[in-house]
């Protein structure tokens, strides 16, 4: 896969580790149940706990559809539940976002 290159890359990278705290506190995308994990949507093959671009595209999954995810794979997933997970990837990165920017607002 192709690197995409941010000229401010380090500034949203600086970001990603906050990012990860907030989508800790969502409910699974399928089943709404809390305390669930972080799936990263494009594979993140470094220290998860370094910042990264990567976090951005994290799902929360519980764990047991965690696993079912890992061994049926994305489009089979995805079929069975009827979701797009990019498309959530990017729901879950837009509403922090606002509220990022409503938080910047409020100072």
């Amino acid at each position: 896969m192709a690197r995409i290159f941010l000229p401010n890359e380090k500034l949203v990278q600086s970001y990603s580790l906050e990012y990860l705290e907030y989508m800790r506190q969502e409910k699974c995308c399928i089943s709404f149940a809390e305390g669930c994990d972080l799936h990263h949507l494009d594979n993140i093959q470094v220290n998860r706990k370094k910042p990264n671009t990567r976090h951005f595209t994290v799902v929360p999954l519980n764990r047991l559809l965690h696993t079912e995810y890992h061994a049926m794979g994305i489009d089979k997933f995805q079929q069975k539940y009827k979701i797009q997970l990019w498309r959530e990837a990017f729901y879950y990165l837009a509403k922090w976002l606002i509220a990022k920017v409503d938080e910047n607002n409020d100072k």
